[in-house]
């Protein structure tokens, strides 16, 4: 459908501005700009990935999802699960030359629970002892960071907190030159495998590889992100060859099958979902709520719609993080949400509104939604504003149903449990579930050290959120990345803030 002006941009990028392929820069697109190089304000995706490639953690996902060593070279955890005892490599150092040492990755710490630097991920340490009273101007330095020599660290917590170690990976944990702290909005301060060379406010970022990295450097020399807000024009930047990596919009997914690009499909770690407000009526009902889930074909919206994109969701939690694939709980069955429309006393049907973000690019499928709905009986209205006013209203509790997705902070199955279904979450900022069984379950998923008990709990947790149907599940998509045939060792990964680019090549062929 975009046939006429691809071939018309496509030309002009041809035609208006060839250029020999640079085979010492890497170069990708975003389709915005990142928020700026602080850690502490690393809250969406295209920003943590940034803060991954400038700046290092103590510990750090590999492409596999594993937890690998960073600065610190082994960490061990006691018997309470509450003591973390970091060893951190003495052969760092920071863009500018300087050793980074355990001071630095105290005060990082420190700095990100400070009240006056207004960080909004203080959740990821407010666990560590102390952390609270600090907070609170109580006390004026974090007990539970305890420095025992030049190369041990001590995080002690409050409570036993499963998922914290995952938390040290997060870009909001990364360590930083405290010394550069006030320009750190504009030039990051970091001893990741990448520096900044230059930041074009909504242009471009460009970066050098570190000749001096802990570790073995990038193996390209420089990478340049190119910031192009339109599908499109990335689409055809690709085929002109002026980007190396191209993530495929799912609208195009037919035109780019016809091409021989080199092509890799990646689960990610998200879940898209209808959300029903389960605190009054009607979606107080679960018969109501799982009637909703058996009217949807998600299979055929899966292959017709999102061309196979995605795959179906059978609870919250991504199949990736489970070791059971668990049975569909709801499959395509109208006549059984027909009879279940009936035990609720809906019999005649039912009439209600669907919250949608504005911005959605998704509108075929909500039709499609709409249309297996009303096929039992249930209509329902799409009503559309602003991202800013939708996130307000599904907050407030205001929406009776809201379409939304979820992507992963971190690769573990409690991340899709504890945010969105705990009550004290979803009572105050979701869709109003409470479950005292479910909460319990969650709770001591948190807690457990022993990974092979936790993990069970995990996947009976997943079949007891899909059994009391809070949501609409619908799918976990995918993504296809194309890369040009100069490029090799390209690793997506299902976590947003794996992939540093450290072993990809370009060369001709």
């Amino acid at each position: 459908m975009f046939g006429p002006f691809r071939i018309l941009l496509l030309s002009l990028l041809l035609f208006g501005c060839v250029k020999e392929i640079d085979y010492e820069t890497l170069t990708t697109a975003y389709s915005a700009d990142i928020r700026g190089f602080d850690p502490a304000f690393a809250t969406d995706i295209r920003t943590g990935k940034i803060i991954s490639l400038v700046y290092d953690n103590l510990v750090r996902f590999d492409n596999e999802m594993n937890l690998v060593p960073a600065l610190a070279q082994q960490w061990t955890v006691d018997l309470t699960g509450r003591k973390y005892t970091f060893i951190i490599r003495n052969n760092a150092h920071f863009h500018d030359g300087s050793q980074l040492t355990v001071l630095d990755i105290a005060k990082s710490f420190q700095r990100v629970l400070d009240p006056s630097t207004a960080s909004p991920q203080t959740w990821l340490l407010d666990r560590i002892a102390g952390a609270k009273d600090f907070m609170n101007g109580k006390e004026n330095f974090l007990r539970g960071l305890k420095i025992s020599n030049d190369s041990t660290l001590v995080i002690e917590l409050d409570n036993p907190f499963a998922p914290f170690i995952q938390y040290l990976a997060m870009p909001a944990t990364a360590i930083i030159n405290i010394k550069d702290s006030k320009s750190l909005s504009q030039a990051p301060s970091g001893s990741g495998p990448w520096k900044l060379e230059k930041w074009e406010r909504d242009g471009e970022i460009i970066l050098s590889k570190n000749e001096n990295y802990w570790d073995k450097p990038p193996k390209a020399e420089r990478m340049r992100i190119r910031i192009l807000s339109e599908v499109m024009t990335q689409s055809a930047e690709f085929e002109a060859g002026s980007l190396d990596i191209l993530e495929v919009p799912q609208s195009e997914m037919d035109y780019w099958n016809k091409y021989k690009y080199n092509k890799l499909d990646v689960d990610e770690l998200n879940i898209w979902y209808v959300g029903m407000n389960c605190s009054r009526p009607p979606f107080n009902d679960v018969r109501l709520r799982r009637a909703m889930n058996y009217a949807i074909d998600r299979e055929k919206i899966i292959y017709i719609l999102l061309n196979n994109a995605a795959t179906l969701a059978n609870g919250p939690i991504p199949p990736q993080l489970l070791n059971e694939i668990s049975e569909p709980r709801y499959e395509y069955n109208p006549n059984r949400a027909i009879r279940l429309l009936q035990e609720a006393g809906f019999d005649k049907g039912l009439h209600s509104e669907l919250f949608v973000a504005g911005g959605s690019g998704m509108f075929h499928v909500l039709e499609a939604l709409q249309s297996d709905w009303e096929k039992v009986g249930i209509i329902i209205d799409i009503k559309r504003s602003d991202w800013n006013v939708f996130k307000t209203s599904v907050r407030e509790g205001k929406p009776d149903l809201y379409y939304l997705d979820w992507f992963a902070d971190y690769p573990d199955g409690e991340n899709f449990l504890y945010p969105l279904f705990h009550s004290k979450e979803s009572m105050t900022k979701r869709n109003r579930f409470y479950d005292p069984e479910i909460d319990a379950i969650i709770e001591k998923i948190q807690q457990l050290t022993n990974q092979s008990e936790r993990q069970q709990l995990l996947e009976t947790a997943n079949k007891m959120v899909a059994d009391a149907a809070p949501w609409v599940f619908l799918w976990h998509s995918k993504t296809t990345y194309l890369t040009q045939k100069w490029i090799s060792e390209f690793q997506p990964s299902s976590i947003f803030n794996a992939n540093r680019y450290m072993k990809i090549t370009k060369h001709p062929r």
